[in-house]
């Protein structure tokens, strides 16, 4: 986590930083998965990713940094039960 927030810093630091125009953005929700489901989900991102890995410096080109953070989180009371 330290690495990310001071990468993010870093960014922030540069002359001209503009997360707007750069479509600097962060997402976080929730996905209720299967071990099975977790597979699969996992094996679609690394394909939507794969032909984009082997992009290298060129003109027009900025590079990315990509963040995924995936961990189990605690599951919540059943519904209806006040907890």
């Amino acid at each position: 986590m330290a690495v990310l927030i001071a990468e993010f810093n870093a960014y922030l630091d540069h002359d001209g930083a503009n997360p707007v125009a750069d479509s600097v953005s962060y997402r976080q929700g929730t996905l209720w998965l299967s071990p099975d489901e977790l597979t699969a989900m996992l094996a679609d991102l690394l394909a939507v990713l794969r032909n984009r890995l082997a992009n290298t410096p060129a003109p027009g080109r900025t590079p990315y940094l990509l963040s995924a953070i995936l961990f189990p989180s605690r599951q919540p009371p059943p519904h209806g039960t006040g907890r």
